[in-house]
């Protein structure tokens, strides 16, 4: 999918809770791009030394979109962008969910801000007419940002550590429960490094095929500028815009000792 530079203009700014927000795009040509992919996207913020963001997509085509947290001086500047001001895009970069074949249940597990690209192919699914289930993960309630828009789409189950909305704990135990009622399933996650160890271990416990998309920090986006290395469980390493950031779990993580 070729990659491309957009000048954008917000269409809205959609506040997804404290400090989350949801920016929505729109260029004068539609953003390609598919679940799990990324941009790097930067406002109009002149001769500011703050660098690019990467973002995974929540959405592409005639309007984009990526789910923003306020962490810093850059993604302060981000969720403080209104409709009319500019963004630029560049992407989208990396490579892509596989989808499984037909017959075989997607189960979709988030945890945090690792929503986003999975929010996006449960559009995807939902859209083609497949069933899935989808797991969603967080520290509170405040940090469950696309509940009410997963909600939509098909049967979301949400888990939180301070229990203060649906179950109490951690993703590893509704993905336990998916993967013993015998249904044939595939396994995609976004989120900490350590719930995808996690995931991917019950995955492959259970025979299950594991996708995971990794979060790193990077400058560039395109392997130049070699910040985004991740050291896998054999020790090769792998960079996680130009190699991913989505990857066989399996490779990342190995089987669990």
């Amino acid at each position: 999918m070729k990659m491309q530079f957009l000048h954008t203009i917000i269409t809205e700014n959609r506040h997804e809770g404290p400090g989350y927000a949801q920016l929505r795009f729109r260029g004068d040509t539609p953003l390609a791009g598919l679940p799990g992919q990324f941009v790097m996207i930067r406002g109009d913020w002149g001769f500011h030394p703050t660098l690019p963001r990467a973002f995974s997509l929540v959405r592409a085509g005639a309007e984009g979109a990526v789910l923003v947290r306020d962490v810093g001086e850059g993604t302060h500047r981000l969720t403080q962008l209104q409709p009319g001001d500019a963004l630029d895009v560049l992407g989208p970069l990396g490579n892509a969910f596989a989808l499984p074949p037909k017959g075989v249940r997607p189960v979709l597990v988030a945890g945090g801000v690792g929503v986003a690209p999975l929010a996006f192919l449960a559009q995807q699914l939902h859209a083609a007419g497949r069933s899935f289930a989808f797991v969603y993960g967080a520290r509170a309630a405040a940090d469950l940002s696309l509940k009410d828009e997963l909600a939509a789409l098909g049967p979301l189950h949400c888990v939180t550590e301070d229990g203060s909305y649906g179950e109490t704990g951690l993703v590893t135990a509704p993905l336990q429960r998916l993967l013993d009622d015998g249904t044939p399933s595939a396994v995609m996650a976004c989120g900490p490094h350590p719930m995808l160890r996690a995931v991917t271990h019950l995955a492959l416990a259970a025979n299950a095929p594991v996708q995971v998309a990794l979060e790193a920090p990077m400058a560039c986006g395109l392997g130049t500028c070699k910040g985004c290395v991740v050291t896998a469980h054999d020790g090769v390493f792998h960079y996680v815009c130009s190699d991913g950031p989505v990857f066989d779990g399996e490779v990342i993580f190995g089987r669990a000792p």
